[in-house]
């Protein structure tokens, strides 16, 4: 076995997904493998690694958090990692590695290094195959419309994603097959307009149709970072094929290419850029400020969904 393993991301759960898989297979090569894992914020020391477990087999010591290590135990670890023991497996897991670079170097020369990464905006694939993937560690089954329907709710955010299958499946227990009537049943709440409606709405210069949207979202109980990650999703579509890209380039059908070619066509230059940047603005403002993410949320799809002209001053009431 591979004496040291590197998991770095910087989303907590698909790194905790990814840790699941490696542990899985690391007990596959060795039956009797006694996994210890510990949050380096809760450790003065390593965990002895060198010596033979109590309880026979293999050790491996799982360490969380390792890109906030300091002091004596990242010491430790960087000494551990310049000769580690053959007899047991070191798995560090870093949401990030630029404090921690020699320990990145090192862990890599003795051992493997994985990065965790969601997949592409626009692959779409690889996003149907991570939604898929949470049904199937609940060992359900759903098709590809119930993979379509999570997908237009959560957005590209994996954690709504992994909460929302989680509430379908308890919901549908009985369900061999789950589809997007199961999803909708238990998503879409009492009137509850997708994501993706307000981000529609958004491209349609429709102040007031998004704004209903977004209200109904919000009572059906949709979770604000996924409605903005909705909106984003549409957002840097738009500025794909704005920008000329062909519909394979923005990885997108070529009817849904020509949709959003005709939408595009409704922002006055530079507006589609100034929506890009509100929405990572709201983006920071949904993660740190003490207002209410009703208001802001609100406050921004106006903004984005009413027509402007980008430097001068903004009305809301005037007449475009």
């Amino acid at each position: 076995m591979t004496p040291v393993l590197l998991l770095a991301g910087d989303d907590e759960l698909l790194l905790q997904r990814e840790l699941e898989q490696q542990l899985d297979r690391l007990r596959s090569q060795q039956a009797d493998l006694q996994v210890e894992v510990q949050d380096v914020a809760e450790l003065e020391h390593l965990p002895e690694l060198r010596t033979t477990s109590l309880f026979g087999g293999c050790t491996c010591v799982v360490l969380r958090g390792v890109e906030a290590v300091s002091g004596d135990l990242k010491v430790e670890i960087e000494t551990y990692l310049d000769a580690p023991s053959d007899e047991a497996v070191l798995v560090l897991v870093a949401r990030g590695t630029g404090r921690i670079q020699r320990i990145a170097k090192t862990a890599k020369q003795h051992g493997e290094r994985i990065d965790v990464k969601a997949p592409a905006d626009w692959d779409d694939r690889g996003w149907d195959r991570l939604i898929g993937e949470e049904f199937r560690r609940r060992a359900r089954k759903a098709d590809a419309t119930a993979i379509a329907a999570i997908r237009s709710h959560a957005g590209n955010q994996p954690s709504t994603i992994a909460s929302q299958v989680a509430s379908v499946c308890a919901a549908a227990s009985e369900v061999a097959t789950l589809t997007a009537e199961h999803v909708e049943a238990v998503i879409e709440g009492h009137g509850k307009a997708s994501g993706f409606a307000i981000a529609d709405a958004i491209a349609e210069r429709d102040p007031a149709t998004a704004l209903v949207a977004l209200r109904g979202a919000l009572d059906g109980g949709d979770a604000p970072l996924a409605l903005l990650g909705a909106i984003a999703f549409r957002t840097r579509q738009l500025l794909r094929v704005r920008s000329g890209a062909s519909p394979k380039e923005a990885g997108m059908s070529p009817g849904q290419h020509r949709r959003l070619q005709g939408l595009a066509t409704r922002f006055h230059p530079g507006e589609l850029a100034w929506c890009h940047d509100r929405v990572a603005e709201l983006d920071l403002e949904l993660k740190g400020s003490d207002l209410p993410d009703e208001l802001l949320l609100e406050v921004g799809v106006i903004e984005l969904a009413t027509s402007r002209e980008v430097g001068a001053p903004f009305n809301p009431l005037a007449v475009r």
